[in-house]
């Protein structure tokens, strides 16, 4: 795993996982072994396992005297349940973990508060996480620096979504500042966002300097491993987004060509953020389709309907229907758009009936996306009754 061959070591531990299922007496820490299998589960998207792992390895740490590897282990459970959606469970294991007095002013307790903010956001609660977030960078502790700079990013996130770019740009130069210089990952992290706030800013030039200026950083670390080739590929995402914004389609499609490529070499062709990567350049073709006359356009649409619904049936057999709702949602909604231009009012109808059978937030993009395909229906509908 340190060599960032993730596949490989989830095999590894789904065998071994596997074996200690059989065996009462295996000659390993299990739950050393449950709680790795679980950080490797939830890094590749697989929160319902990954809570699995952290609960057997939480069970067997309450048998031991190792409060902090107890304490870790609580920690990973709570943001895997954030993450699946369970606000309250993972606020109670928070909550625990900050009244615990032996683990006050710990790397533990920092992290702990840093993530909690990170779901009082989710939550709605965005002064509250401000409050949290302002206390650990005022704080003097050098312990609280491994957080600082994922706090300054997030700072700096919620002060452009609230439109005050020069205050996020100031954050993100300051989520530069304290990470280490041989962190490539942090650094390119900060450099990006400083890129996607000239994005917003309308300063598109300039956005796509800074990606530039990343993209050579990376090229001169001289890293080929995993990790490096799939900074790069987020990058070029970055870089299509603010192309984008220019009007350029070509170029647009070009970079998102070349994330898509490298997410299937480094993740795999199943993987969610790959078939995210694959949606979104079919996308890129419908739009890119809207240029060119009904008969050359049908077949750019019929190989972006085929593709969007395989993608479309990945997520499901990935069978994590909480997890991937936004995501079947989406291609829906898009498959809807396909079938009205195709004139199939019908199919587009059952696909909104579905649609409306998953969970959404009411603040979602895709509530309004909806609303447009309904409307489209319906114009389609008296159409082909005159």
């Amino acid at each position: 795993h340190t060599l960032g061959d993730n596949d490989k070591a989830l095999k590894e531990y789904s065998v071994l996982l596997e074996k200690m299922s059989h065996v009462k007496d295996m000659p390993v820490d299990s739950v050393i072994i449950h709680n790795s299998a679980g950080k490797l589960f939830f890094e590749d998207g697989k929160v319902d396992k990954a809570i699995h792992s952290f609960r057997q390895a939480l069970q067997g740490a309450d048998t031991s005297n190792n409060l902090q590897l107890k304490s870790e282990i609580t920690l990973n459970l709570a943001n895997a349940l954030s993450t699946r959606g369970e606000a309250d469970k993972a606020m109670e294991l928070y909550g625990n973990l900050l009244s615990t007095k032996s683990l006050k002013k710990t790397k533990i307790s920092y992290l702990t508060r840093f993530n909690k903010s990170l779901l009082l956001i989710k939550m709605g609660e965005v002064e509250k996480a401000k409050g949290i977030l302002q206390k650990i960078v005022d704080t003097r502790s050098s312990v609280a620096n491994d957080v600082r700079g994922n706090i300054y990013l997030t700072l700096g996130n919620l002060a452009v979504s609230d439109g005050n770019i020069d205050e996020g740009l100031g954050y993100f130069e300051k989520s530069f500042d304290v990470v280490d210089d041989d962190d490539l990952s942090a650094r390119a992290e900060a450099k990006r966002s400083m890129a996607m706030a000239q994005l917003g800013a309308g300063q598109t030039d300039k956005a796509i300097l800074i990606l530039e200026d990343v993209l050579e950083d990376i090229l001169n670390s001289g890293g080929k491993e995993k990790a490096v080739n799939i900074l790069s590929a987020e990058i070029w995402n970055s870089l299509a987004r603010v192309y984008k914004k220019k009007g350029d389609l070509p170029q647009v499609k070009n970079f998102s060509k070349l994330a898509l490529q490298e997410y299937k070499a480094e993740l795999g062709e199943t993987n969610p953020i790959t078939l995210r990567n694959v949606a979104n350049l079919q996308l890129i073709l419908l739009e890119e389709a809207e240029d060119l006359e009904k008969s050359e356009a049908k077949s750019v649409i019929d190989a972006a309907k085929f593709e969007l619904e395989e993608t479309l049936e990945a997520f499901v057999s990935l069978d994590d229907p909480w997890t991937y709702r936004l995501d079947v949602a989406s291609l829906k909604t898009n498959l809807g758009f396909i079938a009205i231009w195709q004139g199939k009012p019908k199919k587009a109808k059952k696909l909104v009936r579905q649609i409306k059978e998953i969970e959404l937030p009411p603040e979602h993009t895709l509530v309004r996306q909806i609303m447009v395909l309904e409307e489209r229906i319906e114009e389609l509908e008296m159409k082909k009754k005159k």
